[in-house]
């Protein structure tokens, strides 16, 4: 009799515990993935701005690079300038050296002439290890471009090529 009981009592408790949390899977699925559904939604709208080129009204020169850029020194650094550019040059120099100009060797160029298509002019592409820049150092790149009118643009921004540890 007491086993019967028992058994009542604890069927009883169950009963009372599944009906009192009135949760099916798919709610507490639904509660546990609401979790994730908070948070912050960017919508690119890069398919409707317009790309600004030198001579544009509205072009800021200073906005063609960021003010710094941060590279492992196994890694590679690709910089662009921006389009409908008559002329690109890149310049790297030394601030450490009394600002001297840095000879580097960028990534897919033989004796300054790029084994590429013409459009890699406009990039900045430096295989840091092949390179000759040194790693916990800090560099500036200056980019100059003229536009179909020939006015000149330029803007600078620093290189910090840091040591890549791992762990």
């Amino acid at each position: 009799m007491k086993k019967a009981f028992a058994f009542v009592i604890s069927l009883s408790f169950l009963v009372l515990v599944l009906s009192a949390c009135n949760n099916n899977v798919d709610d507490m699925l639904e509660d546990y993935n609401g979790g994730f559904k908070k948070g912050h939604v960017t919508i690119s709208t890069v398919g409707t701005e317009t790309i600004l080129k030198p001579g544009d009204i509205g072009f800021e020169p200073l906005k063609m690079l960021l003010e710094e850029y941060f590279v492992w020194e196994d890694s590679t650094l690709t910089l662009s300038a921006p389009p409908g550019c008559v002329t690109v040059t890149w310049v790297i120099t030394d601030p450490d050296d009394e600002n001297s100009v840095v000879e580097f060797y960028p990534f897919g160029y033989e004796d300054g002439v790029s084994k590429y298509n013409i459009w890699r002019t406009s990039l900045l592409q430096i295989y840091i290890p092949d390179s000759g820049l040194e790693s916990n150092k800090v560099y500036e790149v200056t980019l100059t471009v003229t536009d179909k009118g020939g006015n000149e643009y330029k803007d600078i921004a620093a290189i910090v090529v840091y040591k890549h540890l791992y762990y």
